[in-house]
């Protein structure tokens, strides 16, 4: 089986507001590359991150299965958790044929330490001794996955946590301020997303948790200031080995352009020159066993040579590469 996450820049401005595909040129041609894209990698079920717009009488399931009927895909059944608190949303896209899967939320709609995640939660990001309030600005989606070769159900999350992303101009003082209190509301709703798991792994779960985490080894100042990054505290503590999440792409590598493998591009702020990131993850609980060593792989056509051809599509479709784990 093949699982694979996918940050579509942008996916709702190809939907009209009646849940239709728009016919604009634009469009036409970015929903024609993503369609390409899922046919060639050929993924079973895909966690999409920035999916279409809900809310009112939009509906992201009706948008990704009328774009999966214009495009005759197999993955043709979509679902959603919880709705955004602004734009876009977190959805699954899947072939019925292959997967069943249901909105399976877990927590307490009471609980401080462990609330649903449409609910406050209470994290100390600065080691004050006092716990600051958040909020997911986009509620993880979490689902039951059942498969129909009967082999065991299991757990996704499928996750879009905050950008540390800064687009607006200010002076350095103020700029430093806003990276630091990013990185922190990034970090509390990775702990968030950690309570999860822990609880998903206590009842004997088998977890898998993808998407856009925003983060990644080395990938600004404030890491080495915090001494890690986002993308391990979801993968867990080392004193409990047995919790920890495995990420089967690897250790990424320092290359000329940033890290390898690399899901996305972004330009440094100060430097202007564009650098590799890896910030799209699957990560795997240890009762999902990868099918073979190379199990897990960045779709990136510039590290793969591709032709042109298959560069300009992966181009048009999104910012980010799509990120596969075949599972046994």
């Amino acid at each position: 089986m093949r699982l694979m996450t996918y940050n579509i820049e942008h996916f709702n401005r190809a939907f009209a507001k009646d849940n239709s595909l728009n016919t604009d040129e634009d469009s036409v041609e970015k929903l024609t590359a993503v369609a390409q894209i899922i046919a060639a990698i050929d993924p079973d079920l895909i966690g999409i991150t920035e999916a279409p717009n809900s809310g009112g009488d939009q509906s992201a399931v009706d948008k990704l299965q009328n774009f999966a009927a214009h495009h005759n895909l197999r993955q043709n059944a979509a679902m959603t958790g919880y709705d955004s608190r602004g734009t876009q949303e977190i959805a699954l896209l899947y072939d019925p044929t292959v997967v069943t899967a249901v909105h399976d939320p877990g927590g307490s709609t009471t609980a401080k330490r462990n609330p649903s995640f449409n609910r406050q939660f209470e994290v100390d990001s600065d080691g004050d001794g006092i716990k600051e309030i958040y909020n997911h600005y986009r509620p993880p989606l979490e689902a039951r996955i059942t498969r129909a070769d009967g082999g065991a159900d299991f757990w996704v999350i499928v996750v879009h946590a905050k950008s540390k992303g800064i687009f607006d101009a200010m002076d350095r003082a103020n700029f430093d301020r806003t990276s630091e209190r990013n990185r922190r509301k990034l970090f509390a709703e990775c702990t968030s997303i950690r309570q999860r798991v822990d609880e998903f792994l206590d009842q004997n779960r088998p977890t898998v948790v993808m998407g856009d985490i925003n983060d990644g080894p080395g990938f600004d100042f404030y890491e080495k200031r915090f001494g890690r990054s986002a993308v391990e505290i979801i993968m867990g503590d080392l004193w409990n080995p047995r919790g920890v999440l495995n990420n089967h792409i690897g250790r990424p590598k320092w290359g000329r352009f940033g890290w390898e493998p690399s899901s996305a591009r972004f330009q440094d702020t100060f430097t202007h020159d564009m650098v590799n990131v890896i910030i799209d993850h699957i990560m795997a609980s240890q009762q999902i066993t990868p099918l073979n060593p190379d199990a897990a792989k960045v779709w990136n056509p510039y590290a793969d040579r591709q032709s042109d051809a298959v560069k300009k599509r992966y181009k048009v479709a999104s910012d980010h590469f799509p990120v596969t784990l075949d599972i046994a």
